[in-house]
């Protein structure tokens, strides 16, 4: 199964075995995200929490795109 990213013309495949890495690595990081938004002893600046949110959200978009193509493949 391979998947196709990229906008245009021009889109990149990937293998099953880098699919599921870069899952694997986008699932790790968005853990991580979360346990730095949500400890309650982190001393961040509003702009930091701001900063990992928007990269949380980015994590979780890449995420949500990567299970679309999937299920778009299978199909």
């Amino acid at each position: 199964m391979n998947l196709a990213w990229g906008e245009g013309d021009f889109t990149m495949r990937y293998t099953l075995n880098q699919e599921y890495l870069i899952h694997k690595l986008a699932k790790e990081k968005v853990n991580e995200l979360q346990s730095l938004l949500h400890d309650k002893k982190s001393l961040l600046s509003d702009r930091q929490c701001e900063s990992l949110r928007r990269e949380l959200r980015e994590c979780q978009e890449l995420l949500y795109q990567n299970r679309l193509h999937r299920q778009l493949e299978v199909r």
